[in-house]
């Protein structure tokens, strides 16, 4: 069973505290995502919490009490890039609950990319659970 360091926070555009919306980013990168949607984009960035995703795909005897996980689905994309002569990997972690509407916008940010190449894109998606840590500030 995999098992990947994810941040769970809320990210809400301007002074709208109405229109926060969840995201799921990789620890390792997370404070330079975070100072990239702050600084460059104008975002606020609340509600931070690090914790664990696992894969359950692959293990039916996984179960957990729907109080302490969220279902979040990893994408996984490899677009071919002509200029490296290779397969460049992104992945994405998106609410399971909202994941086909999420999934289309992001994938609508590569059109070029799919047009341009020699090879069609490969996507593999995972189903998974991010687990809420018991930390007291919840």
């Amino acid at each position: 069973m995999a098992k990947e360091k994810i941040v769970r926070c809320v990210v809400y555009k301007g002074n709208d505290s109405r229109s926060g919306s969840v995201r799921y980013v990789p620890f390792d990168i997370f404070n330079l995502w975070k100072h990239l949607m702050v600084e460059k984009h104008g975002f606020e960035i609340t509600d931070i919490c690090p914790s664990l995703w696992f894969n359950v795909d692959g293990d039916p005897n996984v179960t957990y009490s729907e109080a302490n996980y969220e279902k979040v689905t990893r994408l996984t994309l490899w677009l071919y890039s002509e200029e490296a002569g290779m397969f460049r990997e992104i992945t994405r972690y998106f609410p399971s609950e909202d994941y086909e509407e999420i999934k289309k916008r992001f994938l609508s940010h590569f059109e070029d990319a799919f047009k341009g190449s020699s090879f069609a894109p490969m996507i593999e998606e995972t189903k998974g659970v991010w687990l809420k840590r018991d930390d007291g500030n919840q």
